[in-house]
């Protein structure tokens, strides 16, 4: 309550002049911050059956407006706003359709005087009046309680019109990660979502099903119908679903956005992981009871330690593991990235000169490599109010990667190189790659899903393609190594050099160019003196990270 100020002031603060109707309201006052969205009511409009008797609304206007506080993200702000807009258009509609909100209003208005007349002694709150005969006060608690709740408003309107609205700083928050999440960050996240990702649900698939509205999109729930999801990429999880892959990615952003899932990358023997940095480690936690419930037998701080230095799947199975004690392995690393527990660790890939390369353009191109590359975690920018859709087809290399190095000219083949194996480099280079079945991207032992075909080239010199992404000062350095002299190593080289700036992690590479992770390390190994790795965790499934 402001010290101060009236009812009445506040409502002739609120009541604004009909060229502000239509637009977001805001208003500071000590600190306190008002923000609402005034709608504005058009008498004319309103419909009412000719048999009946009631006269036109005499509400020209009205505003739903929430109290918050001054020091409140903006980004909160802007969240309330919305919620306000979406109550005041359905309002309007009801206006317009049964003068809902004119029969409300006098009921609020008949209950205030009631309670005002009662004598001194028999007298009651009149909001206690209101909220027993009134609807909509009843509506208005129900936005209330359920913002301070969960953070996600389910509500129809006068049993019509259905207003839903997410919170996400407060539902993501309140998840078991516990991680604090921007929406501009958030959606921004969800335009990184890849065709080789799979969805994990935070809640249980009956729970979702049941809390869907019975005109909810059937696209959705023939998507929550396909069993194993978890184990389905999107791209498959399309097909199995008979949707495209556009409407796919659109739906798992929802479930994202309001907390009903989170992104990871496909389980498979090789993925690195390791404990998150926010995994709470108290003993006798409801987690570690749900733990127990969950996988009897089991502790789950024994599991986390297994977790402490980064491990993959493939480290924890045994040659006398059985197959039922490698599925709970693999359902066990299910709950914890679940409940954010651990997280997945990619590794990426720098070009850089080895120390001992005496070579001032070298080095100043490997201190230039560094520069702004270890930053993945990026700035927030301006993001649209509604869920993006994210890129559906895998874009070639992208031409801003190599922005920044200096146009060269074209450097003289290396002496090295016999003319023979270089025409012959050439001629495989400018082969198309092959594709292979979609569903290949889980697992090492199949071959990733088909990627972007980058290996054309002009005939006259395999090193075209490496002077589109390489210094001349890198491309000395890298035709020095031995594996350089190798045709086939240098075509694959080539292909895969423009991903070696530490914006691709392995994964990636593999779907975009049709690679087998046993043929990359061995390339990445090839070229070690010029190549350097690092791990860590992916912004695009770690949505976290977007935040402010």
């Amino acid at each position: 309550k402001l010290v101060g100020f009236s009812d009445k002031i506040m409502s002739n603060l609120f009541a604004v002049k009909s060229e502000l109707c239509d637009s977001k309201f805001e208003l500071k006052v000590n600190d306190v911050r008002f923000v609402g969205h005034p709608v504005r009511l058009d008498p004319s409009t309103t419909h009412s059956r000719p048999q009946d008797k009631r006269k036109s609304s005499t509400i020209i206007l009205f505003n739903i407006v929430f109290a918050l506080k001054a020091t409140l993200n903006h980004d909160v702000v802007n969240c309330y706003h919305d919620l306000s807009m979406r109550l005041g258009l359905a309002l309007r509609h009801e206006e317009y359709r049964c003068q809902f909100l004119s029969s409300e209003a006098k009921i609020m208005l008949a209950a205030h005087d009631e309670a005002s007349q009662l004598p001194e002694d028999g007298q009651v709150s009149p909001f206690q009046l209101i909220l027993d005969r009134s609807l909509l006060a009843r509506h208005l608690r129900q936005v209330y309680e359920e913002l301070c709740g969960s953070g996600i408003v389910q509500l129809r309107l006068n049993k019509w019109i259905e207003v839903s609205f997410c919170l996400p700083q407060k539902v993501h928050h309140s998840l078991a990660t516990g991680r604090p999440v921007d929406c501009e960050g958030l959606l921004r996240g969800l335009k990184t979502l890849k065709p080789y990702h799979i969805l994990l649900l935070l809640v249980e698939r009956s729970e979702l099903l049941h809390t869907l509205s019975p005109d909810a999109s059937q696209a959705l729930w023939r998507l929550l119908h396909v069993e194993e999801s978890h184990l389905t990429p999107f791209f498959t999880l399309a097909a199995d679903a008979d949707l495209t892959l556009t409407q796919v990615l659109m739906l798992v952003g929802h479930l994202v956005y309001w907390g009903k899932a989170t992104i990871i990358y496909p389980v498979c023997s090789t993925n690195m992981y390791a404990l998150s940095p926010n995994a709470p480690t108290i003993l006798n936690s409801q987690l570690s009871e749900s733990f127990s419930q969950q996988f009897p037998g089991s502790s789950l701080l024994g599991v986390m330690a297994e977790f402490s230095l980064p491990t993959s799947l493939s480290d924890k199975c045994y040659p006398i593991t059985s197959p039922h004690q490698q599925q709970e392995q693999v359902q066990q690393v299910l709950w914890l990235l679940k409940h954010g527990l651990l997280q997945q660790l990619h590794t990426y890939v720098y070009l850089s000169p080895p120390m001992s390369y005496d070579c001032d353009g070298v080095r100043a191109g490997g201190r230039e490599l560094g520069a702004g590359q270890t930053g993945s975690h990026g700035t927030s920018s301006p993001a649209s109010t509604s869920i993006p859709t994210p890129t559906v087809h895998e874009p070639p290399p992208l031409s801003n990667e190599t922005s920044y190095l200096a146009p060269h000219p074209q450097s003289n083949h290396h002496p090295d190189i016999t003319r023979d194996a270089l025409h012959h480099a050439v001629v495989q280079l400018s082969q198309p790659a092959s594709e292979s079945d979609l569903g290949s991207v889980c697992s090492d032992e199949r071959s990733p899903s088909p990627g972007i075909n980058i290996g054309t080239t002009p005939e006259d010199s395999v090193h075209h393609c490496l002077d589109a992404v390489l210094s001349p000062a890198e491309k000395e350095m890298v035709m020095k190594v031995e594996a350089a002299r190798n045709p086939e190593d240098l075509k694959l080289f080539s292909k895969l050099c423009v991903y070696f700036r530490g914006h691709h992690h392995l994964e990636e590479m593999m779907y975009r160019v049709n690679l087998r992770r046993s043929t990359l390390l061995q390339l990445i190994d090839k070229f070690r003196q010029v190549l350097i790795t690092c791990q860590h965790p992916d912004d695009s499934t770690t949505l976290s990270s977007h935040a402010k």
